[in-house]
């Protein structure tokens, strides 16, 4: 069952390195398994991820192979500390519709 993935991070992290992470993990020209679909935005100073995935599970297995190796390289590219983003909501999806 699909599910909707939310995610705030913590105040401090900008939205660019969210875009250094995405660019890092080459995800627009190689998406992951089960993604449905990504935005990511800047809302009163924090950044904000909101995920589509056919799975939880699906989102577990690109968060451990490449979404957190990613933001460790980009981390350490601009000098900061990472920190562990808090766990993400999953709400089930009743109904999804795809647009063309």
């Amino acid at each position: 069952m699909p599910v909707l993935m939310l995610q705030t991070l913590p105040a401090g992290v900008p939205v660019e390195m969210l875009d250094a992470v995405t660019k890092e993990m080459n995800v627009e020209n190689d998406p992951p398994n089960g993604l449905i679909f990504h935005v990511h935005y800047e809302d009163d100073g924090r950044a904000q991820i909101h995920d589509v995935w056919d799975s939880e599970d699906d989102y577990t297995k690109f968060r451990d192979a490449r979404l957190i190796p990613a933001m460790i390289k980009v981390a350490q590219r601009h000098g900061m500390q990472l920190e562990p983003p808090p766990d993400p909501v999953f709400i089930p999806v009743q109904g999804m519709v795809k647009g063309s």
